[in-house]
């Protein structure tokens, strides 16, 4: 039986016996039905929405005329590139709402999230946001991307009740609203993408990422992968609230769950504390695949050198395990 596996930067057929199983993600087992791909129903349901948050007030009440307003932007690392991405539609949707309530476009920054990875060069900007979003605000200088190695862009908030040093970007500290586009998609330690861990590890320092991504709290002997119950798991939440406490508001999370081919299945907006519970037992049901029955003696994957955690980084024994355990 020939089968084709990802290898390199092509796909290559490989000969494995007729009695192998094959597991193909989102295949094998089918992951819950996506949302409508066409651009109009994925905004009204983004739309519906952020107008009917859990936990907190929409977004066009929050929003002042004056209002300062930064999106959390997450990096290529996840989220997907095609037009109807969710990052994309939410800050079309986004926009629209602050717009309507006055906001000036003048006021309003793009940031991106990357964290400790690269920092957003423009070419990679304009695959995430698109054309029409990146024409809009990259000539008026308003798309960024955070610099976790800028003092003067860094503001110290203290320590958590837990010892955490958090550092985070000033630009969004002294925000009126600050809004975090997220994809609730499965982490191999940390749990979930998007809500907390989206501010816990992209716009923070590495006094602060120190304080979750290292072994003593990733490998322990209580590991269970995608965890939402883990020390890892409880510190971005402790960090992102930690935040929140300091900064006397409340971040305005847009998570969509998202596919194997990081399609939306379901958009949940508002205070991440109430909202990420919601996301989190919807991707549960294309997480947690049972699938196999039985052990196997031999496993045999493909390896690409192009893939979510980076271009090129598929001889990285780190990067592999990423890319198999994700």
């Amino acid at each position: 039986m020939i089968v084709d596996l990802e290898y390199g930067r092509e796909v290559l057929p490989f000969e494995v016996p007729d009695q192998s199983d094959i597991f193909i993600p989102g295949v094998t087992v089918p992951d819950p039905p996506c949302l409508p791909q066409d651009p109009i129903s994925l905004y009204d349901a983004t739309l519906d929405s952020v107008r009917h948050p859990i936990g907190m007030e929409p977004l066009a009440e929050l929003a002042k005329p004056d209002s300062k307003v930064v999106f959390v932007i997450p990096d290529i690392v996840k989220g997907g590139l095609q037009p109807t991405s969710h990052r994309k539609i939410s800050i079309r949707v986004c926009l629209d709402e602050l717009y309507r309530a006055g906001v000036k476009k003048e006021n309003i920054t793009l940031l991106f999230s990357n964290g400790l990875h690269p920092r957003t060069p423009p070419e990679e900007a304009r695959q995430i946001l698109g054309d029409e979003l990146f024409n809009e605000f990259y000539p008026s200088g308003q798309i960024t991307s955070h610099d976790s190695e800028d003092p003067d862009n860094l503001i110290d908030l203290g320590y958590t009740p837990e010892g955490d040093h958090v550092i985070m970007n000033r630009q969004v500290f002294e925000a009126d609203l600050a809004i975090l586009i997220g994809h609730t998609q499965g982490n191999p330690y940390g749990g979930y993408s998007g809500g907390y861990k989206h501010c816990a590890t992209g716009i923070s320092h590495w006094k602060s990422i120190s304080a979750h991504h290292v072994p003593s709290v990733m490998h322990r002997d209580d590991f269970v992968p995608v965890s939402t119950h883990s020390v890892m798991r409880d510190k971005f939440d402790r960090q992102g609230m930690f935040m929140e406490e300091k900064m006397g508001k409340k971040f305005f999370c847009c998570d969509a769950v998202l596919d194997t081919q990081s399609r939306q299945i379901e958009i949940n907006s508002g205070w991440a504390k109430e909202m990420q519970p919601v996301s989190w037992k919807t991707a549960d049901k294309r997480t947690y695949v049972k699938w196999a029955d039985k052990k196997y003696d031999i496993i045999i994957f493909g390896m690409p050198t192009k893939f979510h955690y980076g271009d090129g980084m598929g001889t990285n024994p780190i990067q592999i395990m990423q890319a198999l355990s994700a």
